[in-house]
């Protein structure tokens, strides 16, 4: 009961990078596990109890998670940095660095997977440049959802009956999720708190 009540309940606000890092983390992996896993019962119906028992499956699944909890994770941070250096909470150079870093810091804190022997060096180069390179305005979540669902798509285990409207379904399940994600974010980021932690830990 608990764990379905769990998106629900009131989330405390976020004051300080700690904070951040967990409220980051807990969303992206709420949202990518439960985009990929209601898809796929949804599209494999009467079978997808049977699928899940498979461990061949489930390895399989294992890759489109992690690699939807990194990519939508990529894709909260870019918002948290836009909204950030809207408010001026710090400088340009501080919020792409310390932003590159707490993803860093996010998927280092986890073993990783079988399929990432090497770990997330290239996803995080990634989202660095994109930090960097960001034009200064508001982020358009749907937008990057939507290219992380489709990128996920390209990750399942199985060819869905029409690949056209499925790739589609799983992309807008990704982007509501980071709609109201981005709406979450607007309520509970403390700007000045963290703009004085983010400050402090660049000097």
């Amino acid at each position: 009961m608990l764990s379905f009540l769990k998106p629900f309940l009131p989330k405390p606000k976020v004051r300080s990078l700690a904070a951040l890092r967990q409220f980051l983390e807990g969303e992206a992996a709420y949202l990518a596990q439960r985009s990929v896993v209601e898809f796929v019962r949804n599209e494999l119906g009467s079978l997808s109890a049977q699928a899940f028992a498979d461990p061949r499956f489930q390895v399989k699944m294992t890759v489109s998670r992690w690699d939807g909890f990194a990519a939508i994770l990529a894709d909260m941070i870019g918002l948290t940095h836009a909204h950030l250096l809207a408010a001026g909470a710090a400088p340009r150079a501080t919020l792409d660095a310390r932003l590159g870093d707490l993803y860093a810091t996010i998927l280092a804190g986890h073993p990783p997977p079988d399929h990432r022997p090497g770990g997330w060096a290239t996803e995080v180069a990634a989202l660095q440049k994109r930090l960097v390179t960001r034009a200064v305005g508001p982020v358009n979540p749907q937008a990057d959802a939507t290219a992380t669902g489709s990128m996920v798509f390209d990750t399942l285990p199985f060819i869905p009956r029409d690949p056209a409207e499925s790739r589609m379904v799983l992309s807008n399940a990704f982007a509501f999720g980071l709609i109201a994600f981005n709406d979450r974010l607007r309520r509970l980021l403390m700007v000045a708190p963290l703009g004085d932690e983010l400050v402090a830990s660049r000097q």
